[in-house]
């Protein structure tokens, strides 16, 4: 069982604490000299050098050699071992369950793998949670890991979720939430949240907002979502629960949505909307190319998108249309935020100038110029892969934050 500050006595409580700080500083930041830890642990030197030591004999710290001079002497420079242990991410999507292994330099081992979800096939909650775990054996085994290895979790579910780690939307226990159900089945910690805010991580650490302070990103796949980095921090509201840009009225719409309410976005420009609305109208003998595009297979958003890519007009419209209603809203948002980059990401990013051009007209239309030219819209370039890449910053954001923080990778 791992060791934490309050199993330890005295002495070992201390040392214990001290490397979890010399750890957590280097998978932060990368690489350090023995100075700039001293400085940035406030240890002195030799028990700098003490730590260093044992924590490479553990197999925890890697020494980098001589780093460049600054003026004098060449520091030593030392790292984290990545493979010392490793950081799992799930992706829990309605259509896909993607898994991840992270080195603790932030690199994915192997690939991600991707499986069917069942997430809406009216199954369990147990059914749910034992499929993911075999599905996490599986992983395992196909990359050659031993489970012993991961330390730690970052899950990604859609749907409304509080800071506390309980979801209402999937997985709603009574006497208890996800986040614990999901820690004794798989015996680590977890740390979770909303997909739509994870993929804003992602995007704010590794995509096109990459160190932007102040970010929106829209998420379209099968739903809507908001994920919000403000003032360089994840923006979550009172609870963890902002961000429902797909529940927001949208004038001209009397169409109920599936979360009780009348006239969301969701209901004309989530993916799911555009899937139905093709398929009404192939019914009606619309002339399309979508469906024999899809062939024996469902309908999907990728299959609309190709359509339109190929010149088919009806599926063209159909994107022009979802773009003027998201247009609408992000004229809004932009109002309310005044941010420097919108991030358009999902499987939506797939048709480019297609989604972005409707959007950017319905800007230009409805909001104030001096706003409008302080916001520069950008496609995803994580594509598919923002939301589980985003898991590992869920994970980052909740370690080594907090002085008195009861989980440490060490």
């Amino acid at each position: 069982m791992q060791a934490t500050k309050n199993s330890l006595p005295g002495l070992k409580e201390k040392r214990y604490q001290q490397k979890k700080d010399i750890i957590g500083f280097l998978y932060k930041m990368g690489e350090l000299s023995k100075p700039e830890i001293c400085r940035l642990t406030n240890m002195t030197t030799p028990t700098i050098s003490r730590m260093i030591d044992e924590l490479i004999t553990e197999g925890w710290v890697a020494d980098q050699g001589q780093g460049a001079s600054i003026g004098g002497k060449r520091p030593h420079i030392f790292s984290i071992n990545p493979d010392a242990a490793y950081i799992m991410g799930v992706e829990v999507g309605r259509i896909h369950l993607k898994i991840a292994i992270f080195n603790l330099r932030k690199e994915i081992i192997g690939e991600i793998k991707v499986y069917p979800s069942i997430l809406e096939e009216n199954t369990s909650n147990e059914e749910n949670i034992l499929y993911i775990r075999r599905k996490i054996n599986q992983t395992l085994s196909e990359l050659n890991i031993p489970y012993s290895k991961i330390k730690v979790a970052g899950f990604a579910i859609p749907g409304l979720i509080d800071i506390d780690g309980t979801s209402y939307t999937y997985f709603t226990y009574e006497d208890t939430n996800i986040k614990k159900v999901l820690e004794k089945e798989l015996n680590i910690p977890v740390f979770i949240d909303n997909d739509s805010k994870i993929m804003a991580m992602a995007e704010h650490t590794f995509g096109v907002a990459k160190g932007v302070p102040h970010v929106l990103c829209i998420s379209v796949n099968e739903c809507i979502g908001l994920g919000m980095i403000l003032n360089s921090q994840p923006y979550t509201g009172y609870k963890g629960m902002a961000g429902e840009f797909g529940h927001i009225r949208i004038s001209g719409l009397n169409e109920q949505c599936y979360c009780g309410k009348i006239g969301c976005l969701e209901t004309v420009a989530s993916g799911r909307s555009i899937i139905k609305t093709a398929r009404e109208a192939i019914k009606n003998h619309t002339q399309t190319a979508i469906q024999t595009l899809a062939g024996k297979g469902e309908i999907t958003l990728t299959t609309i998108i190709k359509a339109a890519k190929q010149d088919d007009i009806f599926a063209i419209d159909l994107l022009q249309q979802a773009g003027e209603k998201i247009g609408e809203g992000i004229s809004t948002l932009i109002h309310l935020f005044n941010p420097q980059v919108l991030v358009i990401g999902g499987e939506i990013a797939e048709a480019e100038e297609l989604i972005t051009m409707p959007i950017q007209q319905i800007l230009n239309k409805y909001t104030l110029t001096r706003l409008k030219n302080q916001c520069e819209i950008k496609l995803s370039n994580l594509n598919s892969h923002s939301t589980i890449m985003g898991t590992l910053m869920v994970v980052m954001k909740n370690l080594y934050y907090d002085s008195d923080s009861k989980f440490s990778l060490y």
